[in-house]
């Protein structure tokens, strides 16, 4: 694959194609196929079905940037540095206290063998204050250790509902892209009964003929 401006264009990139349908119930709700374009490669490591799956997962990042930016740092909070090495630097601790925090909620998970998304992140964040307010300063290895195990169970008592399974017909409400223009039957979107990748049917591409 060639990028249709730039230097790169002479570079060509090997890319992989991976070929797939949804299907929803047995024989029923099949959708036309996708086209996955991914530069990961390897396919032992990268399994088509699980990267079908997680590709769905994809808008997850809009509620990433509204933990740091609304949660996390504050709706009313602006960056105090007045350089721009303070900036940088401010921006830096921030993106540290979101890593940390979101493996806690992957480690919490995985104790109990859940779906990360199933922790809350307000939660964890409140919980995290709380445990920083009630012992400030430096924390000793066992203190560490205790405050970890009390930040889970406290997690563990407050998962979220489990999530349902939604559909989303691929229109949009004004015309201004290569989608289909959102019409009155797209209102009452038939929903999924299976997850992504309960319903991922892999498929093998048509060559183009020469």
């Amino acid at each position: 694959m060639r990028a249709s401006s730039s230097p790169a264009r002479k570079e060509p990139v090997v890319v992989r194609v991976l070929a797939y349908r949804l299907k929803d119930r047995a024989g029923e709700g099949e959708t036309d196929g996708y086209r996955l374009v991914t530069s990961l490669l390897d396919a032992r490591r990268y399994p088509a079905r699980q990267m079908a799956a997680l590709y769905r997962e994809r808008c997850e990042i809009e509620s990433v940037f509204a933990e740091i930016k609304t949660h996390q740092r504050g709706a009313r909070v602006v960056l105090s540095s007045k350089t721009p090495d303070g900036i940088h630097q401010q921006i830096w601790a921030h993106l540290l206290v979101h890593h940390a925090l979101r493996e806690l909620m992957l480690r919490t998970a995985a104790t109990r063998g859940l779906d990360p998304d199933g922790v809350s992140f307000t939660e964890t964040l409140r919980s995290a204050r709380r445990s920083v307010t009630v012992t400030p300063g430096s924390f000793s290895p066992d203190l560490l250790v205790r405050a970890l195990v009390m930040l889970e169970q406290d997690l563990l008592e407050r998962l979220l509902p489990v999530r349902r399974l939604r559909s989303q017909p691929r229109v949009v409400k004004r015309k201004m892209s290569n989608y289909h223009l959102k019409q009155t039957e797209h209102r009452s979107w038939t929903q999924p009964t299976r997850t992504g990748p309960q319903a991922v049917l892999i498929t093998r591409p048509q060559l183009a003929s020469p």
